[in-house]
């Protein structure tokens, strides 16, 4: 081929490609002016509701817990004896496996699953009388979580705390453990983190997390699975044993807490003139970064309030008030708090024979108009306190085909009322509920704790 023609055949081809480019582009321009039919479809919403498969899980840590149960290993804890289980609504118990390489530690430890469509409650309670402990401990069965707080512990002379973690899940939680006590914050380098095993419990001694404490507030987060996680405290004076507590833990800070079944009832507990010699004493933290002040009272049965002092926040310090006397009249405590707190209140029980303390915490508020489940173990009472403005009258049905039964309940009372095993509640205006054991010498309380309730229908939009 010549040059010439050479040329020829590659303006040939070029002016070809303009022509095209220029035909598309006129194509695209009177495609854009032009108005075409269409057709439109509206978005079909569908309700699905998420709840028909959706397993809830409450954890029982099982049987108390005891540091230095076994001499060859005194810096172990393990369960001792057994608890007796009540449970509300229905749900498949699974029994809780044990994380430590001591096959034997087993203490009842246990998972009730039911459906997140029906309300599901389960508690537990067991007495002790050991060389070494002694006293009632009742607990609710909590559900997993990923943060919670717990307060109530000690590891002063005498005192020991233990932590139970219970993870249902199917795959291991590392839990990392934060402990703050009348100074602050335990330096991270005395805490770590903790494997919890799945579909399994894992029981850790506080004491070496923070030796000495007056008092401290554990703060437990875990990544992997949620966990369950309470708190096993005694007490021993020289060589007899002066009361346990199991503590139930806490969810939310916030600036009101309503502490359903406070109790302080003892033979002889008056000292120097009306003092108590066993104080009840409200212990409170801020988690957050501000400081502030919070104002507690006592409710009673009769609707009576009664200042019973203030308390100095510091953020991340466990600061305490000690109740010089505690009105025997009242049922519950509420903290007004300027910052959002996690609160427990000590109380106690004595007789001539006997003396026994527990830890009572804070109770979610029961919205109005909404059921309720409820465990009510042997010998418990059920507390119904009302801190608003308006009456509230309470239904209480029992699962033993008894007539349900209503209790007036007036605006800032705590009212005491029978209630036995399964019982379902619901109130015309918002109330919080506790459970109280209280005999002689032995104290016991947890509160009633609302299933939580995640929205049970998503909306999906089809074409």
């Amino acid at each position: 081929m010549t040059e010439r023609t050479k040329l020829v055949t590659g303006g040939a081809r070029a002016l070809t490609g303009v022509l095209i480019t220029a035909a598309a582009a006129a194509g695209a321009l009177l495609i854009g002016t032009l108005n075409f039919p269409t057709v439109e479809s509206e978005p079909r919403a569908t309700q699905v509701d998420t709840m028909q498969t959706g397993a809830r899980e409450l954890v029982c840590a099982g049987a108390f817990a005891e540091l230095g149960a076994d001499p060859s290993r005194p810096d172990v804890a393990l369960p001792v004896g057994r608890t007796n289980v009540s449970v509300s609504g229905d749900g498949e118990r699974k029994e809780l496996g044990s994380s430590d390489t001591d096959s034997t530690s087993v203490g009842g430890a246990a998972v009730f699953t039911g459906t997140m469509s029906e309300p599901l409650a389960a508690a537990q309670i067991q007495q002790l009388d050991t060389a070494t402990l002694s006293g009632t401990v009742a607990g609710e069965c909590v559900e997993p979580v990923n943060e919670q707080w717990l307060l109530g512990g000690a590891s002063m002379l005498g005192y020991s705390t233990t932590l139970s973690l219970g993870n249902p899940g199917s795959v291991a939680a590392t839990v990392h453990i934060s402990v703050f006590d009348e100074n602050g914050k335990i330096d991270d380098q005395q805490t770590s983190g903790v494997i919890v095993a799945p579909q399994s419990q894992q029981i850790i001694s506080l004491n070496g997390y923070a030796p000495d404490s007056e008092r401290f507030a554990v703060r437990v987060t875990s990544t992997g699975a949620p966990v369950g996680a309470s708190l096993s405290v005694s007490q021993i004076d020289g060589i007899n044993p002066v009361g346990a507590a199991t503590v139930t833990r806490q969810v939310r800070a916030e600036t009101v807490s309503v502490v359903p079944g406070v109790a302080n009832e003892a033979v002889g507990n008056h000292g120097d003139g009306d003092a108590d010699s066993f104080p009840v004493r409200v212990q409170a933290i801020a988690p957050g970064e501000a400081a502030g002040t919070a104002e507690v009272f006592a409710l009673s049965a009769e609707g009576e309030r009664i200042s019973l002092g203030g308390i100095e926040l510091q953020p991340g310090t466990l600061s305490e008030l000690e109740v010089v006397t505690w009105p025997k009249s009242a049922n519950a405590v509420v903290v007004e708090s300027e910052v959002p707190v996690f609160t427990a209140v000590g109380g106690s029980a004595n007789n001539d024979t006997a003396h026994d303390f527990d830890w009572f915490i804070p109770a979610p508020e029961l919205s109005a108009d909404t059921e309720l489940r409820a465990a009510i173990v042997p010998g418990g009472k059920l507390i119904l306190t009302n801190s608003g403005s308006e009456p509230a009258t309470v239904t209480i049905s029992s699962d033993d085909d008894s007539a349900p039964r209503t209790v007036e309940v007036q605006a800032g009372s705590a009212v005491p009322t029978d209630a036995k095993g399964s019982v379902t509640i619901e109130s015309t205006a918002p109330v919080s509920a506790g459970v109280r054991v209280l005999s002689g010498g032995a104290i016991a309380g947890y509160p009633v704790i609302p299933s939580s309730e995640p929205d049970g229908e998503l909306t999906i939009y089809t074409r």
